[in-house]
């Protein structure tokens, strides 16, 4: 998945779920497939699969899954087993451990972020140009 983004090698998932921002959740989420949140949420989430913190969103907390994609705000430590992607709007403070980082124009970021190994990582840096994917839509 070399310089790739998530979105482009996503397998299709039947375990589709997402709560919206209707719904504010403070204790622990975890489960597997793809889960999309548009809300808030205090706590800790593990998945085994791909993680979607919509632009609603506001997270503070630990998270850890396959794949992340962050479009709103996280505040926290974030383990992303294979890599994460921080799309334009998107705003991180804290700690990441992953294997891959990618960081859009327009994105914000405060904190490290180091490989599995402890060592420091350097992050990808790219413009979001499809529409449908900067808007969580494939």
């Amino acid at each position: 998945m070399q310089n790739q983004r998530i979105a482009d090698n996503a397998a299709a998932s039947e375990q589709k779920s997402s709560i919206t921002k209707a719904t504010s959740i403070t204790g622990e989420i975890s489960g597997k497939g793809e889960l999309r949140l548009d809300n808030q949420m205090n706590g800790v989430l593990t998945l085994r699969g791909l993680l979607i913190i919509g632009k609603d969103c506001n997270f503070s907390g630990r998270v850890e899954a396959d794949h992340i994609i962050v479009e709103g705000r996280v505040e926290g430590r974030i383990k992303a087993l294979d890599k994460i992607e921080i799309r334009a709007g998107g705003h991180v403070q804290g700690k990441i451990v992953c294997q891959q980082i990618a960081i859009a124009e327009g994105a914000f970021l405060d904190g490290e972020v180091k490989s599995k190994k402890g060592n420091p990582l350097a992050p990808a840096y790219f413009i979001e140009k499809r529409k449908a994917v900067q808007s969580g839509n494939k």
